[in-house]
């Protein structure tokens, strides 16, 4: 019984490590570039370019979240995976906008909380129509399961 206990959590800290961890990464990468100060807007090839980077930023990150919360094991995560998403990201969107509120150089804007909103929305519409048997992010899945976690 401690055995299977013991594998049981086991199995459960690598879904963890496998699933969770690159959205605390990825969360901590967007907290560090939102903490340097006056980012360089002169570069931006055309208009509108700081908008698609926000949208691009955080269509990785809706799709690491979803990713995420559809390999939990709770019913109501799984049933409520794609409403959690938007949550969660558009969230701390708001909350990445509040911190570079602080920082020298930079601005909040309600501008770029929709554009992470509508990237985070755009990640979820992704997953939602995506096949999930022929999804080739479902298949690394798989493997990265039956690497580091089944064969442990």
């Amino acid at each position: 019984m401690l055995v299977r206990l013991r594998s049981a959590q086991n199995s459960n800290f690598r879904y963890g490590l496998l699933y969770g961890f690159p959205v605390v990464v990825y969360a901590g990468l967007i907290f560090l570039l939102s903490s340097i100060p006056q980012l360089v807007e002169e570069v931006s090839p055309f208009i509108g370019y700081d908008k698609l980077a926000h949208f691009m930023e955080y269509y990785f990150f809706g799709i690491l979240i979803c990713r995420w919360l559809l390999n939990k094991k709770n019913q109501f995560i799984g049933r409520h995976t794609f409403i959690i998403t938007l949550l969660i990201g558009t969230c701390y969107g708001v909350s990445d906008e509040w911190h570079q509120s602080f920082i020298p150089g930079r601005v909040a804007s309600i501008w770029d909380v929709l554009s992470d909103a509508v990237g985070v929305a755009a990640a979820v519409f992704t997953y939602r129509v995506t096949p999930k048997t022929d999804s080739s992010l479902v298949n690394l899945d798989k493997i990265l399961e039956r690497k580091f976690i089944h064969e442990a």
